[in-house]
């Protein structure tokens, strides 16, 4: 049943495109420079039609898409971590000072990979027992409208882990619809948060890449958005 269950946001998403025109997608970087990117001076560059951290930042700061705040979309990228701590931001609210609130996955070594996030919650928040990790690889997470946590198991944690590899290129996909948060890598679903806490949850926001700093060296490539009807 646990096997099944984890394909459930899957199938959702696919019946809603049934009778629908397929969705567009579209580039937002354009493999020469920081067109529609926002980033905090001397942190990021663009060499080789990649994104990259340049591993100079000393304090954590995002590089954030500008150019819409989207609500229910799919969108992919590819990337390759080096050194550090990193993370791919989606329906984020923007703090200033290049920093951003909301959803996070986590791009780091291959022991942490499949987590879900909520960057910057303060350490005496209320809700930081249950979103600081919200999700680890091979969890569904659903959060309910009181912020309380129930998490379910579909497969083994560490077997998903290993089909990300460090040091090496690879694929994520993110798909946000209504209340649920997937995260693909490699093809394979790593974890699942479906969303329902009315006082935290995010419907739309910006998309943002994270440097966390202190030597974090990660590059992105091939990044596209499909926005859902």
């Amino acid at each position: 049943m646990k096997q099944f269950y984890f394909l459930i946001p899957v199938i959702a998403v696919l019946i809603s495109f049934a009778g629908a025109d397929e969705p567009k997608t579209v580039s937002i970087f354009n493999g020469k420079d920081l067109d529609g990117w926002d980033g905090r001076a001397g942190a990021w560059e663009v060499r080789d039609g990649e994104i990259w951290c340049t591993g100079t930042a000393k304090e954590k700061n995002w590089l954030i898409w500008r150019k819409k705040e989207p609500a229910e979309f799919v969108l992919t990228l590819e990337f390759r971590w080096q050194a550090g701590n990193s993370g791919v931001q989606v329906r984020s609210d923007d703090l200033g000072d290049h920093q951003v609130f909301g959803y996070q996955v986590e791009v780091a070594r291959q022991e942490v990979m499949g987590l879900w996030h909520h960057s910057l919650l303060a350490k005496d928040h209320p809700r930081k027992e249950q979103r600081h990790l919200m999700a680890l690889a091979g969890e569904i997470v659903t959060l309910d409208s009181a912020g309380g946590k129930e998490v379910d198991a579909f497969g083994d944690g560490e077997e998903i882990k290993e089909l990300y590899r460090e040091n090496d290129w690879n694929t994520l996909e993110i798909t946000a619809m209504g209340d649920t948060l997937i995260q693909k890598i490699n093809g394979f679903v790593f974890s699942t948060v479906i969303d329902r806490d009315e006082t935290m949850l995010r419907k739309k926001g910006f998309i943002a890449l994270q440097d966390h700093g202190k030597g974090c060296v990660v590059g992105f490539r091939n990044i596209e958005l499909k926005e859902l009807p």
